[in-house]
């Protein structure tokens, strides 16, 4: 469930930064691109976790 969310909110935030991003470079506001790289980014934070436990030295 927590990863559901997580994927929702991530595309929440990636639209409205895509958005905010287009608005201040007085560009075109693409919602596909920008729902292409939330997914990325969200996909990345889920990865993140485990790579990061796998490293940790002090078990």
């Amino acid at each position: 469930m927590r990863y559901i969310v997580t994927l929702i909110w991530g595309v929440i935030m990636g639209q409205l930064m895509g958005f905010l991003s287009g608005a201040l470079t007085k560009t075109a506001y693409s919602p596909k691109l920008s729902l292409i790289f939330s997914v990325i980014f969200v996909i990345i934070l889920f990865a993140l976790p485990p790579i990061m436990k796998h490293f940790d030295t002090a078990k």
